[in-house]
């Protein structure tokens, strides 16, 4: 049989201190922790007063053994020992004899040091929090807070008692919380944290803007058990950065403008830029001309022709002309494809805002991103100041997009973002714009074999084919061509300063039965050639009269002439594509850059 455990033995396997004192506070008997707290010396301990142990600076009003004794009853206090460097608690019970005096205690000595560190730091985080400027509020995993501090309550216009206890979806009416609350908790539980600007009502009913950061709080053992947020009204921060945004976007205006005539004025300065600079220029000059062209009359009317193939075109612009939906022309090279664009947009509720262009096929792959979506400051070599893109210009207006089949496939997928959510980021910065766009695309080529050959994007084609406006090629319409021959003539009169008489039937004739493969373009530049070589006001066109006979001596082009008509020509093959093995580039054996400049020194555009 085990033998039992020795009172002495019981009382040394205590952790905390345990001694007995006589009447005159005498240490008589003391266990193994109060040897180790004192030194470990029993001589040094037995028959040493409490008082000189404990470093005789135990204020009388905390003196748990002097009260033992003079009330006769257990008592216990608490203080800070300079002798241990530590906080104790001293529990004391009187021994009695038997005429019961009280002949000496019992003390138990607790270090609570650690219990006590733990409490100040505890004390000092609440301090804080309570303090803090912004709102922190502590929920459990149900959304019912624990701990909010004052900032809390005081943004949104609640007492902390109105607040604890509550859960935090009860302060928000049922729409921000479906659209505003509820969406940004759930991300907090799938990531972890979550952090975005956010709406909150007041008790009064008012709504403020806020930024939210929230994050779970796991235990030791990683299971979630709460939720902490942080809550900051940025009302007026939100108000300033409007209202900053809106004097920049002036001051952008003004700059622009005043870039434009300086532009004009000054062609000097346009050579000494980089090549993206004076890209930039030449779009700002060319903004100009449209605006102009727009205030002149570039219109519905100039939609010239009355047969039933132009009649149908028209119909059709009438139809979505009064929507908003996504528009895709399909048209030859020089068939109108921007004056059908111009049409829809100068009858649609957007009208009063600009209608912005870009052509796809006229810029580098490295640009063309930068030019629909912008860029931010140092974002790529160049890049010496931020920019807005084409998404950014035509907010609340009409984007074309000139022959969409030329765009590069990484923007493709970054258009088809905007089309779908109306969302994207400038090139160098991760923060989401979002604009109100109408898209018009225009393209001579085959979508769908385009797509096939994987060229193009299936979803982006699904995305823009919403409503298809087929455009005719000149030679299917040619009961247009004398209504068209006549606007020419009269336009080219103003311009020329000439007076051309009545066209002959015979002309005329030939005129309708050419096959015209630069459809419009062709024909306003055929019409303007002959008259400058008419005389006494009779409009010819000698090379289509008489196709095979050769141009006489004085006829012969200069090598400018005939290098900008060789480009033009290899344009029209490759439809006016530049970039690409089908391109207009590698037809000539030139690079796409090279091939860019000497179509802006000789002033070749695309109608």
């Amino acid at each position: 049989m085990a033998k039992s455990l020795s009172t002495r033995a019981l009382i040394d396997s205590l952790p905390d201190i345990v001694g007995v004192l006589d009447s005159e506070y005498r240490v008589i008997q003391c266990n193994a922790a109060g040897y180790d707290l004192f030194g470990g010396i029993e001589s040094r301990i037995i028959g040493e007063k409490y008082s000189v142990l404990m470093g005789q600076a135990v204020p009388v009003d905390k003196c748990a053994v002097a009260e033992c004794y003079r009330a006769k009853m257990a008592a216990h206090a608490q203080y800070f020992s300079e002798e241990t460097g530590g906080w104790l608690i001293v529990k004391a019970s009187p021994l009695f004899d038997v005429d019961n005096e009280v002949t000496g205690s019992v003390i138990q000595v607790l270090d609570i040091t650690k219990e006590k560190k733990v409490e100040a730091r505890l004390l000092m985080l609440e301090r804080a929090m309570n303090q803090s400027i912004d709102g922190i509020a502590v929920a459990d995993m149900a959304g019912f807070n624990q701990f909010v501090n004052p900032a809390w309550a005081q943004t949104h216009g609640y007492s902390v008692d109105e607040m604890v206890g509550a859960n935090l979806y009860d302060f928000h009416p049922e729409e921000q919380l479906q659209n505003k609350i509820v969406p940004f908790f759930e991300k907090v539980m799938k990531n972890g944290s979550n952090r975005d600007e956010s709406e909150h009502t007041k008790k009064d009913g008012t709504v403020f803007s806020t930024w939210m950061m929230a994050n779970i709080i796991n235990d030791d053992e990683n299971n979630s058990i709460g939720i902490v947020g942080t809550v900051r009204d940025i009302t007026k921060l939100k108000q300033a950065e409007k209202e900053l945004q809106q004097y920049r976007d002036h001051l952008e205006f003004l700059v622009e403008e005043r870039t434009s005539k300086l532009t004009t004025v000054n062609n000097q300065l346009t050579t000494a830029l980089s090549e993206i600079q004076k890209m930039k220029e030449q779009l700002e000059t060319e903004n100009v001309s449209l605006r102009e062209e727009i205030r002149l009359g570039h219109n519905y009317k100039e939609i010239i022709g009355d047969s039933r193939q132009l009649r149908c075109v028209l119909k059709r612009i009438e139809e979505v002309s009064g929507t908003d939906s996504t528009v895709l022309i399909l048209g030859q090279t020089g068939t109108g494809k921007e004056l059908v664009a111009r049409a829809i947009h100068s009858t649609s509720l957007r009208n009063k805002r600009t209608l912005v262009k870009i052509d796809c096929s006229s810029l580098p792959g490295s640009l063309i991103e930068s030019e629909l979506f912008g860029h931010e400051k140092g974002a790529f070599t160049g890049a010496s100041q931020q920019r807005k893109g084409r998404f950014e210009a035509a907010n609340g207006s009409t984007l074309f997009l000139d022959e969409i089949g030329e765009l590069a496939p990484a923007a493709q997928s970054k258009l088809l973002r905007v089309l779908e959510y109306g969302e994207f980021e400038r090139l160098g910065s991760s923060k989401t714009l979002r604009t109100d766009v109408r898209i018009i695309a225009a393209t001579n080529r085959n979508l769908k074999e385009e797509v096939a050959k994987g060229r193009f994007r299936e979803d982006l084609w699904y995305r823009l084919n919403v409503f298809l406006i087929t455009i005719p090629a000149l030679k299917e319409r040619a009961e247009d061509i004398p209504l068209l021959v006549d606007w020419f003539v009269d336009k080219n009169s103003r311009k020329l300063g000439k007076l051309v008489g009545d066209i002959s039937p015979e002309t005329m004739n030939v005129l309708q039965k050419y096959h015209w493969p630069g459809n419009i373009r062709e024909l306003a530049n055929v019409v303007e050639s002959a008259m400058i070589s008419s005389h006494n006001g009779v409009l010819q066109f000698p090379e289509l009269l008489n196709p095979g006979k050769q141009s006489s001596s004085n006829c012969i082009l200069s090598m400018p002439e005939m290098e900008k008509k060789h480009i033009i020509e290899a344009l029209d093959i490759c439809c006016w594509k530049v970039e690409g093995e089908d391109g207009a580039a590698a037809l000539l054996g030139l690079n796409p850059s090279t091939l860019r400049g000497r179509m802006r020194k000789l002033g070749i555009k695309k109608l």
